[in-house]
């Protein structure tokens, strides 16, 4: 039992090890909690449908190293607000006030350690 519960815990620290350096670490969901990052890489989709009033992101990142870059495109794939979060404090506001339209906003991470808290306003 010894042995299995250590080959076990061994599996376990590998597949953490290799998911850190690999895509890094994300405890939360972005859009609904406070997510907390750990060498976080790639990049992150989320679709809103406007319901007339525009589309309106707010919220907070804390990083303590890397960057994380936030875009908000309209339907058209054209890029309608930006921001970086590079290592500090820093509040997010991107804003698309078109009409009766999707949005995507797209969340870039480049070896982001810190704090991500977004939320959506339509």
């Amino acid at each position: 039992m010894r042995l299995f519960t250590g080959i076990l815990l061994g599996l376990l620290a590998l597949v953490l090890g290799l998911t850190y350096h690999f895509g890094g670490i994300r405890l939360g969901m972005v859009t609904l909690t406070p997510t907390r990052m750990w060498n976080a890489n790639g990049e992150t989709t989320y679709g809103f449908l406007n319901t007339g009033n525009g589309v309106v992101v707010t919220g907070v990142c804390s990083a303590t190293s890397g960057v994380a870059v936030f875009r908000l495109y309209a339907q058209d794939g054209t890029q309608v607000a930006g921001q970086q979060c590079p290592k500090g404090d820093w509040t997010i506001d991107l804003e698309g006030k078109t009409s009766f339209i999707t949005y995507r906003l797209v969340t870039e991470y480049r070896n982001y350690n810190g704090i991500v808290d977004i939320s959506v306003k339509r």
